[in-house]
């Protein structure tokens, strides 16, 4: 699915839109932390992110933390919306799982900070992030998709 979207679909899309700009992610997948993730994952959305929400939030005297914050709660709106509208079902799985990043992202810098040059904050963004949080939350919404399907909600 990653090949498909960020290789592929993209790119053709860029192609047909006359799009220069095909920097769609990073290295990902060798963050350090969980902020570094967000930081090099779906950088349009990123960009957007940092352009329209951010450094507005700054730039009118909203503390750092609290920005983040609010960037955090913008994206996991988005991410509940783009499941539960599609899937019919308001369950805030992805909602609560981009929020749980925000001390994902708090813990993560602490360890590398702590631990320098090691990958503790690597292995901490692949065990919760990647092997547990998503396929979890996915779980989770086939779980409840299933129920509905089977009590005929």
């Amino acid at each position: 699915m990653f090949y498909c979207f960020f290789h592929l679909w993209l790119n053709i899309l860029a192609e047909l839109l006359c799009f220069g700009d095909r920097e769609f992610y990073k290295d990902w997948w060798n963050a350090k932390t969980v902020e570094e993730y967000w930081r090099m994952w779906n950088m349009p959305v990123h960009k957007w992110m940092v352009r329209h929400i951010y450094f507005p939030c700054l730039r009118n005297g909203i503390p750092k933390g609290v920005t983040i914050l609010i960037v955090f709660l913008v994206s996991a709106i988005f991410h509940e919306l783009c499941i539960a509208v599609p899937c019919h079902i308001f369950k805030f799985w992805a909602f609560i799982g981009i929020m749980f990043q925000v001390p994902l992202v708090m813990v993560t810098n602490y360890l590398q900070d702590k631990f320098r040059n090691s990958m503790v904050g690597n292995m901490m963004f692949w065990c919760f992030f990647c092997i547990l949080g998503q396929p979890m939350c996915l779980l989770l919404y086939y779980h409840d998709l299933m129920n509905r399907k089977v009590n005929g909600k």
